[in-house]
């Protein structure tokens, strides 16, 4: 308690440092603003809410109406220059972060994705190489100096504004009223059998304008690091590992699907995984007498080439969407077909 008690200083003049920001790039039209539409899917929180399945999501969605989608993310890796991320070679997964992994392995054959140090390097020249019909920035609310047409803020069904303190006190980057300026409000993780209504009602205090989505992570199967398939249910219990933003979201997933865990070993957020780790992972399944071993798709990009990693188990999800799935959608057809009027980037 007297750590955060010590960090509230900080998260005050953290607040006031973003909400400046904020004001300068709206101020005199200092925002860059493309030729074609700009969606965000953003949050308010630091990870664990989901963005990225989100985006993959409305990324499939918006291509199926037949657009051609360019999506954004920010590079923490070392390959840090704007560029098309394309996953097959081990350099290029040595230099991206597992969000921009992901993307670019969920989204093959249907999305180009583009990664860099700047979303908006990025994003222009992602533009002027792919000439899309639509942009899709992941983890977009607080990147201030790029016009967005579209603000998706996604929040967890469980702790929609974290533990209701701003960094470095807390989790939150921006205040919730920051909420305010959501066009659509996203409850992801909504527990099964439980309704959003709670969630919802808490929102309306803070924008009550917006349409919701709501959103259930729904078991698929199972494949192995390696490629392929698993065909039914693991015999036994499996150890889970996982280096994701909210753990207790897989450990849930898992129960909810039916599968037994003997233990669960949780790493940091965007874990990078090394043979020693593997090893110590073999240990433990010996020490629990599990049948083997079981991660997310999100650690399973940055296993692969890892020694040992080919009968890692990998579970495979799906969002199962409710709420104004169709308003959102032709909203974004409005923006689409009713562009052309802007000033391209030369």
């Amino acid at each position: 308690m007297w750590i955060g008690a010590c960090l509230t200083p900080l998260s005050i003049l953290y607040g006031l440092s973003v909400t400046l920001k904020r004001q300068w790039y709206e101020s005199e039209n200092r925002r860059v603003r493309l030729p074609v539409p700009v969606i965000s899917v953003g949050n308010i929180e630091v990870g664990g809410t989901g963005k990225t399945p989100v985006t993959i999501w409305l990324a499939n969605r918006i291509h199926g109406m037949g657009y051609k989608v360019l999506v954004v993310a920010r590079n923490f890796g070392a390959g840090k220059t704007p560029g098309r991320v394309r996953p097959d070679t081990m350099d290029t997964r040595k230099n991206y972060t597992d969000e921009v992994l992901l993307l670019a392995e969920s989204l093959r054959g249907k999305c180009t994705v583009y990664a860099g140090k700047s979303k908006t390097e990025t994003a222009i020249k992602g533009l002027r190489a792919e000439r899309p019909d639509v942009i899709l920035i992941d983890d977009g609310f607080q990147h201030f100096r790029l016009h967005r047409d579209l603000d998706l803020v996604i929040l967890d069904f469980k702790s929609p504004f974290g533990n209701g303190e701003l960094l470095p006190a807390g989790t939150l980057r921006e205040y919730p009223s920051a909420v305010s300026r959501a066009d659509y409000i996203w409850i992801n993780r909504v527990s099964t059998g439980m309704s959003a209504e709670w969630t919802k009602r808490k929102l309306l205090d803070y924008n009550w304008k917006a349409p919701m989505l709501f959103s259930r992570i729904e078991h698929t199967g199972l494949k192995y690091v390696g490629g392929g398939s698993h065909n039914g249910m693991p015999g036994g219990m499996l150890y889970a590992f996982c280096g994701i933003g909210k753990p207790e979201s897989f450990r849930n997933s898992l129960e909810e699907a039916g599968i037994l865990l003997a233990g669960m070993e949780i790493f940091p957020d965007h874990y990078e995984y090394s043979p020693g780790d593997l090893v110590h992972l073999r240990n433990q399944v010996r020490v629990t007498r599990a049948s083997g071993l079981i991660t997310t798709e999100k650690d399973a990009v940055k296993l692969r080439g890892i020694p040992g990693t080919g009968d890692v188990l990998v579970q495979t999800v799906n969002l199962e969407v409710t709420g104004s799935v169709a308003e959102l959608m032709k909203h974004v057809q409005e923006l689409v077909e009713g562009e052309g009027k802007r000033d391209d980037i030369d």
